[in-house]
């Protein structure tokens, strides 16, 4: 994880990424005092953090530091939490506790003057890592090696909606999704659609037409994507979607303002 630069903290940032609502936080920190309290903790009340290094500590008057990361925790992973905070957390525990905060925590990719936001595949309604899996078999031979995914921060531009991104980078292939599609109206389908179209073009890279031309969509890369079997429905819903996921931001942005 070192590898692709240090941790970021990028919770209630205006185009972040996307946070449960209210309800969901509070069950969780309900759960969290409950799980934590049957540990032997005397926790009573629960406080949000940012700190980069540390995922939980109990405080003063029984308050439980989390990391923000914690809001996208299911019960298992408290408890795995609760063991490794009393000191009671064997190899099994730990290798759990690695792999939720890989899992979930962001990260920036720092190439010379360049930065990357990269915010963790497993979103609030959508796993990038899940999606990816169900594509492969359209392939005739899986990509070597297979792209980092991630989502980038939410965001819409002047010109519009980019729903995706491929690149290369010092650390092998990068795909990344708009986090505006981590949403619970956006189809799995359509987050299949837009995943695929960008592994096409690490399997189909830009060729030299002969003519001195760049051709970022061959015919290999045409044919690829039309492999997607809801190809033309999730090309539909984008065309017809995009206006109402634009409002839907600016009116979130605006409020946030």
């Amino acid at each position: 994880m070192s590898e692709w630069g240090k941790q970021l903290d990028l919770f209630n940032v205006e185009d972040g990424f996307p946070e449960p609502d209210p309800s969901t936080i509070l069950k969780i920190e309900n759960a969290a005092v409950e799980i934590m309290r049957e540990a032997g903790l005397k926790v009573s009340s629960i406080r949000w953090k940012n700190n980069r290094r540390v995922m939980a500590s109990v405080g003063k008057h029984g308050v439980l530091n989390l990391n923000n990361i914690y809001k996208r925790a299911e019960k298992k992973d408290l408890m795995v939490l609760s063991r490794v905070l009393t000191g009671k957390s064997g190899s099994k525990d730990s290798a759990s506790f690695e792999k939720f905060i890989e899992r979930h925590l962001p990260l920036e990719l720092v190439n010379g003057k360049s930065r990357l936001v990269i915010n963790p595949p497993a979103g609030l309604f959508h796993d990038l890592d899940r999606a990816i899996r169900r594509l492969l078999p359209l392939l005739d031979l899986p990509p070597d090696p297979l792209p980092r995914l991630g989502w980038s921060p939410a965001r819409v531009g002047r010109q519009g909606i980019t729903w995706g991104t491929h690149r290369e980078t010092p650390n092998g292939p990068l795909i990344l999704l708009n986090a505006i599609l981590d949403a619970p109206d956006v189809p799995g389908f359509v987050i299949e659609h837009i995943l695929w179209h960008e592994l096409c073009h690490q399997v189909a890279p830009p060729i030299d037409d002969g003519n001195g031309r760049r051709q970022v969509h061959s015919k290999k890369f045409k044919e690829l994507e039309n492999r997607y079997p809801r190809k033309l429905q999730a090309e539909n819903w984008e065309q017809t979607q995009v206006g109402k996921l634009i409002r839907r931001h600016t009116r979130k942005y605006r409020l946030k303002k």
